[in-house]
């Protein structure tokens, strides 16, 4: 089993954030943090491509899903997310079932913001 789930996206950086925030949103989901890495590191004097992680969550925040990570590789601009089923277990008071509708919902996001 892969531990993340990634995909190419074809839209420029600035759109590609947009689009996963959108699709966060459309499939249920809140986007509880956005951390601009790149813009945090150059007030520091560090330069790397963009790269902005969200931290998604349940709605109202009780859990955390998992983090999306939106970055630049040279031109192109890739999402992904470390999967649920990866990480989440039985003890974290979720069912194997939730887990896995979590997991399936990610994917599902990802995407759509990546479609086109």
């Amino acid at each position: 089993m892969d531990l993340t789930y990634r995909r190419e996206g074809r839209k420029t950086f600035p759109q590609m954030v947009e689009a996963v925030e959108r699709a966060v949103r459309s499939h249920g989901f809140d986007v509880v943090r956005r951390h601009d890495l790149q813009a945090a590191l150059q007030a520091k004097g560090f330069r790397i491509q963009p790269l902005v992680i969200l931290d998604v969550a349940m709605p109202g925040g009780f859990y955390d899903v998992c983090k999306m990570h939106i970055y630049a590789d040279g031109d192109v601009v890739w999402v992904s997310a470390v999967r649920p089923v990866s990480i989440w277990n039985e003890d974290d008071e979720v069912g194997e079932g939730e887990i896995g509708d979590l997991d399936r919902s990610v994917a599902q996001l990802i995407d759509a913001a990546c479609a086109l």
